[in-house]
């Protein structure tokens, strides 16, 4: 019987099978799978078992395609429907273990990145509460600390794409200052626009986040950042020199943000399930949003300063340095959701007290 070549020469290199006039048209469409390399990043002893497995299926592999040549290179009568229908039974076979090797060296460089962050973690929030101890806060003030570091995490959609991003931003800015909904924020809870000092470096997006959301001076913030990273241990020794460049070229982290609104008053961490309710009990939330226009790793600090009913469903009133201190955004709990990336940060002053300095200890 006449048959197409069980691997036509033309598309060796790309290892498709054409298709056969007596098997399915769906069964050889498949490419064989390439075989994920094992990185040199994973435990040695991960690194073997891998190494072993992408060893043998190349072996596997190697075999395959040499008993296909020889059996292309026969003259068709010479060729059996059990001989080809054998080979097509290799062939599947490799590329079902071939996809679940990919998996695991997938699943393995996800656990091992998963745990050096985890790790990376911990060793930041040992080195803040240290810090925090070093400089007398009340223990009080260093159990609220150490407990809303450790609940600082991811929050909002995770399967959003950076288009999706882009587009919600251009919804919420489009829109502006809608007349309707501004009527509708004023009406609705939250402490509104403190409008306390304008962004001034690029990256200090957390300064003025924080700045706003506890109603004090911009300046003031800003210089007990500094202090705060100077003085910080978990960051490079050069960001410690140059305080002031850190915050310029790579801004606050969640950690810091968080200690930082502590040394001023009362920080939580909450959800965003959350970020309405605590609105309307009179605290702002700071939230880490990624930006308009950047990837999916970048972060921007912005403030929510309201809660309030739109077409029967919840909406936010923002304040982001990108737009100044007196412009307000708006947008929905969906389009939150969107561009969130980590739970918020409500701040509250420390009742009947005035913020010390970050020198000062921390017995507000």
């Amino acid at each position: 019987m006449k048959r197409t070549a069980f691997i036509a020469p033309v598309f060796l290199v790309a290892f498709w099978l054409l298709i056969s006039c007596v098997l399915p048209v769906h069964a050889f469409a498949e490419p064989l799978p390439a075989l994920r390399a094992v990185p040199a990043t994973l435990p040695d002893e991960l690194q073997t078992k891998l190494s072993k497995e992408r060893a043998s299926l190349e072996k596997t592999l190697s075999a395959f395609l040499a008993d296909a040549a020889v059996f292309n290179a026969r003259r068709a009568e010479d060729q059996s429907d059990a001989e080809y229908n054998a080979l097509g039974a290799r062939r599947t076979q490799y590329i079902t273990e071939a996809k679940a090797f990919n998996r695991d060296v997938d699943e393995a460089v996800k656990a091992f990145n998963n745990d050096l962050a985890a790790a990376v973690r911990a060793s930041i929030i040992k080195k803040i509460n240290a810090l925090a101890k070093r400089l007398g806060w009340s223990v009080e003030k260093q159990a609220r600390l150490d407990m809303a570091l450790n609940k600082l995490d991811f929050d909002g959609d995770p399967n959003v794409t950076s288009t999706q991003i882009n587009h919600t931003w251009q919804d919420v800015i489009t829109r502006g200052q809608d007349p309707e909904l501004a009527r509708e924020a004023s009406q609705g809870s939250g402490l509104g626009f403190p409008g306390a000092g304008t962004q001034t470096v690029n990256k200090d997006c957390a300064v003025f986040a924080l700045a706003n959301a506890a109603g004090l001076p911009y300046g003031v913030v800003a210089t007990r950042a500094t202090e705060l990273i100077r003085q910080g241990d978990w960051r490079e020794a050069s960001d410690r020199v140059n305080p002031q460049a850190a915050i310029e070229q790579h801004g606050l982290t969640g950690g810091e943000v968080v200690m930082l609104a502590e040394s001023f008053g009362q920080a939580e961490v909450v959800p965003s399930s959350d970020f309405a309710k605590t609105l309307k009990a009179g605290r702002p939330v700071m939230v880490n949003v990624v930006p308009p226009g950047v990837n999916l790793n970048s972060g921007h600090e912005v403030v929510l300063t309201k809660t309030f009913q739109h077409g029967g469903e919840t909406w936010f009133e923002m304040m982001d340095s990108y737009q100044g201190p007196q412009r307000r955004l708006f947008l929905s709990s969906k389009e939150l959701n969107t561009i969130l990336q980590e739970n918020g940060v409500a701040y509250r002053p420390e009742p009947g007290m005035t913020p010390n300095l970050l020198r000062d200890g921390g017995d507000q």
